[in-house]
């Protein structure tokens, strides 16, 4: 992947919400008041990562969410400290949660294949969403599937045999 592009109808808000979350640091500050694009990436080597394109309008939202309302850009991201940890930092910088985490796919007590992932999605401070993704190791994946098999059906209850969240 060369970059991603995503729109943003403020530049500034944008830059702080997507250098805080990925690390990137802000490329040629000086030029991109001037213009509709903005960059985000490393300075040596000097390589764009993310483009934010300023836009009027916001990304699209609908009253009832469905797994066809998603936006154009779609980008996963895993959490150095985890799902859990991860949302109130996202939070924190001005996004907002879309899904609760979950694991996927989801086990249950008749399905023999275990899940892969941890996973929420997000959405940054103009509602492009984005996956936190957390890839779970085979001990987990087993813990979970074996949960499902003894009847959890609870999320929660899941992500906790398979040591991703707290029951408290």
């Amino acid at each position: 992947m060369r970059c991603v592009a995503i729109n943003v109808t403020d530049h500034e808000v944008g830059l702080r919400f997507w250098s805080a979350l990925t690390g990137y640091e802000v490329l040629d500050p000086g030029y991109w008041g001037r213009g509709w694009l903005a960059y985000l990436g490393t300075t040596e080597p000097r390589k764009h990562e993310i483009i934010l394109i300023h836009t009027d309008q916001a990304p699209i939202q609908t009253t009832v969410p469905t797994h066809h309302d998603t936006n154009c850009v779609h980008i996963d991201i895993t959490p150095t400290h985890g799902v859990d940890a991860a949302i109130p930092e996202i939070l924190a910088l001005g996004g907002t949660l879309k899904k609760a985490p979950s694991l996927y796919p989801r086990p249950t007590a008749t399905c023999d294949e275990p899940p892969i992932i941890d996973w929420a999605v997000m959405q940054d401070p103009f509602g492009n969403e984005f996956c936190l993704v957390y890839v779970l190791t085979v001990e987990q994946m087993i813990a979970a599937r074996d949960a499902a098999r003894e009847g959890i059906t609870d999320d929660r209850e899941l992500r906790a045999a398979a040591g991703q969240t707290t029951l408290d």
